[in-house]
């Protein structure tokens, strides 16, 4: 059973969210906080698998809250997924450089509870606007630390790896990819790994950018 911590300044999202996923028999509602302060107090008693997290609230803001729970040097990071009606690149950008899993706009409930188990199984999920919106800024950027951007995909990854990295950077889950493809979910997460390893980057959204920066087709 996969536990969650919703996080949402108004009561009415957050008995929503449990209704919504009181439906589904594989996760359950552990606790719920209206702030950012209390999520990571109640994060850390009671260590949900996911953590619903709402960004503007008063009391302690959801972007401190991903910071504490899973930003950079953090032992034993929760994964977090973002549920907000704010799409501003601002808030994007600030969420998954404190080490947000995925990003999901409150437009689209039904999109929870994949998110939610994509989350658990490090495949990240976020809307498709949101990750074009994200690729597109990081690709301006500087990027992440890697091969140099001379280098080819081809002289980096194998035939396998370029395939699978063509689909997560569609934005399909691990699961996803693994049927396109042919593959098991795990030989998916193993390669995924490699390619993180290969390239220095820290996450499958990094991952994408990279490979979009070294020339791979959109």
């Amino acid at each position: 059973m996969i536990t969650t911590l919703v996080v949402d300044d108004a009561g009415s999202v957050r008995r929503s969210l449990r209704l919504l996923l009181a439906t589904t028999p594989d996760i359950r509602v552990a606790g719920e906080a209206s702030n950012g302060v209390d999520a990571v107090r109640l994060a850390r008693a009671l260590k949900p698998d996911v953590v619903l997290m709402d960004l503007r609230m008063p009391g302690g803001s959801g972007l401190d809250a991903i910071a504490a729970l899973s930003g950079p040097g953090v032992d034993d990071p929760v994964p977090v997924l973002v549920f907000t009606t704010f799409h501003l690149d601002e808030y994007i950008y600030g969420a998954f450089e404190r080490g947000a899993v995925g990003y999901l706009l409150k437009k689209n409930p039904g999109d929870i509870p994949a998110a939610v188990r994509a989350a658990v199984n490090a495949s990240a999920l976020q809307s498709p606007a949101v990750r074009e919106r994200l690729i597109a800024e990081y690709a301006r950027s500087s990027g992440p630390a890697g091969a140099a951007p001379s280098e080819s995909l081809a002289t980096l990854l194998t035939d396998r790896e370029l395939e699978v990295v063509a689909a997560l950077a569609e934005g399909l889950s691990n699961k996803q990819i693994a049927v396109q493809l042919n593959l098991g979910e795990n030989t998916v997460k193993w390669h995924i790994g490699n390619m993180l390893d290969k390239t220095g980057t820290r996450d499958r959204t990094q991952l994408a950018i990279w490979a979009y920066q070294h020339g791979l087709n959109p």
